[in-house]
């Protein structure tokens, strides 16, 4: 559920109650890791804040997201133009998806290095679709061609950047590359947005 559209109480009931399968499913991993579905943090200082008391007594830190070019976007575009065997189309799709992939690549860090003078350890966020499927061995071959390593979500998240999120005991620190710019006053890089043009696609 999306934080900014429940209650604190309704959604810290929706972690615990995910505990058990999470548990099970994990078999002694750590599990505890959190990412704020939709991104959404909270409506208010005193919600984001009691949230953050919440995950940190219940020994969860954060997974923050520090690279996302909106992947999902390509799903439901590419689906229609599957329904129409409209190959044309799809070539098109193919192309925009790893135009959109590299553009973030670079927004991001070009922020990473005017923030930090260096590339931090990006965590990159994907979502489960068939696009995304048939694009991974072209996406990872991209990210692979810009001098990038795959390493866990942990080992990203020893970086000093993510102090806050790790520690929830620390106060909360910007989580995300944008907010870092906005707590400097630095203006965010241009950046393409496709969702439009992909709303009518295969239409």
């Amino acid at each position: 559920m999306n934080l900014e559209q429940h209650s604190l109480e309704e959604f810290e009931q929706e972690i615990l109650r995910d505990e058990p399968t999470l548990e099970k499913r994990m078999k002694g991993e750590d599990w505890h890791w959190f990412r704020y579905p939709y991104l959404a943090e909270g409506e208010t200082v005193e919600k984001r804040e009691a949230l953050r008391k919440f995950l940190h007594e219940h020994g969860y830190k954060v997974a923050t997201v520090t690279m996302s070019f909106g992947d999902y976007l390509w799903n439901a575009p590419y689906e229609r133009c599957k329904t129409k065997n409209d190959a044309a189309d799809v070539k098109k799709l193919e192309l925009s998806y790893l135009k959109a992939a590299e553009e973030g690549i670079d927004y991001y860090r070009s922020m990473s290095h005017k923030l930090y003078g260096r590339d931090i350890p990006y965590v990159l966020l994907m979502h489960v679709g068939a696009f995304d499927a048939e694009m991974l061995p072209r996406l990872l071959a991209l990210y692979r061609s810009k001098g990038f390593e795959f390493i866990s979500l942990s080992e990203a998240e020893h970086d000093e950047f993510y102090r806050s999120s790790v520690d929830l005991s620390l106060p909360a620190e910007p989580d995300m590359l944008e907010e870092a710019m906005k707590a400097r006053g630095l203006p965010l890089p241009e950046r393409t947005s496709f969702e439009a043009q992909l709303e009518l696609v295969c239409r």
